[in-house]
């Protein structure tokens, strides 16, 4: 073979070697696209600790205008109430109790004045109120608050009795009657009130009347029915005497009884005798 031929043959050789080594050099790989690493998710917030609300100062009910109108009498003035606004009505009440029963009259006003106005729908509370106006000797006003406690519950016994004997003290008797036969019907064991309504009739010169009540107070052990008992026998006594000594004295018809026991130094019971039940 001549030697033009074997060049060309090592010339297209190469040619075909050099194309065969160009399709190796494959293109760069493109870009991967990177996919962006998600922010972290905001945190919440720190709980923050509630500021508590300030519990409200209570306001004390005040009595209302109709029952202003009702019971006029009624001497319960709004700047009576306590400073201290937070004190429970239940606990002015239990706290007049307290000091009613240790003869304290003004501390047990206060208190009781506090439970009434700002509980004004409870009957004992006005009760309570009046004992303590009746201790300090305010009886018109002790009388409105019995009155006001019998109103709130017609079957309040205590209140009723009460009632009674403030308004003998306030010496309207015939009204102390109606009240104290009340009583007595609501609750007929208590010796203190048969006292008490017997110490009416006596007011009333219905001397009879009041030795029953007075019999029936002593048969449940009350002294004091005791002592009314052996005072109106007295009175009785001097009646009887009279009746007989004063025709031959003076010629004339015996006296009537009230006469009588006018003569002989006017009403002889002891107002100051009568008897309030324990503090309810």
């Amino acid at each position: 073979m001549s030697n033009t031929l074997r060049i060309t043959r090592l010339s297209m050789a190469l040619t075909v070697a050099a194309s065969l080594a160009g399709c190796n050099d494959l293109p760069p790989e493109p870009h991967k696209a990177v996919t962006p690493i998600a922010a972290e998710p905001p945190r919440p917030p720190e709980a923050q600790v509630a500021t508590p609300t300030p519990t409200p100062t209570p306001t004390p009910i005040r009595a209302t205008d109709d029952e202003r109108k009702l019971h006029p009498t009624t001497v319960v003035k709004d700047d009576d109430a306590d400073d201290d606004q937070t004190i429970e009505p239940s606990e002015a009440l239990a706290g007049a109790r307290k000091l009613l029963a240790a003869g304290k009259g003004e501390g047990a006003l206060r208190l009781a004045k506090i439970a009434a106005l700002r509980s004004p729908k409870r009957s004992s509370a006005w009760n309570v109120l009046g004992r303590a106006q009746l201790v300090l000797g305010k009886r018109k006003e002790a009388i409105a608050s019995f009155e006001k406690a019998v109103e709130l519950n017609p079957q309040s016994s205590h209140a009723r009795n009460n009632l009674g004997l403030a308004l003998i003290y306030d010496k309207r008797y015939e009204e102390a009657v109606d009240s104290l036969e009340q009583a007595v019907e609501l609750e007929p064991v208590e010796g203190y009130m048969w006292n008490n309504l017997g110490m009416a009739y006596e007011q009333l010169d219905r001397l009879d009347d009041a030795r029953d009540a007075y019999d029936k107070a002593v048969a449940m052990d009350s002294d004091r029915a005791r002592s009314s008992l052996s005072r109106l026998d007295g009175v009785k006594s001097v009646i009887r005497t009279a009746k007989v000594d004063a025709p031959a004295r003076t010629g004339t018809s015996a006296p009537a009884d009230n006469e009588s026991k006018e003569g002989v130094g006017g009403k002889t019971d002891d107002i100051g005798k009568g008897e309030s039940p324990p503090i309810p």
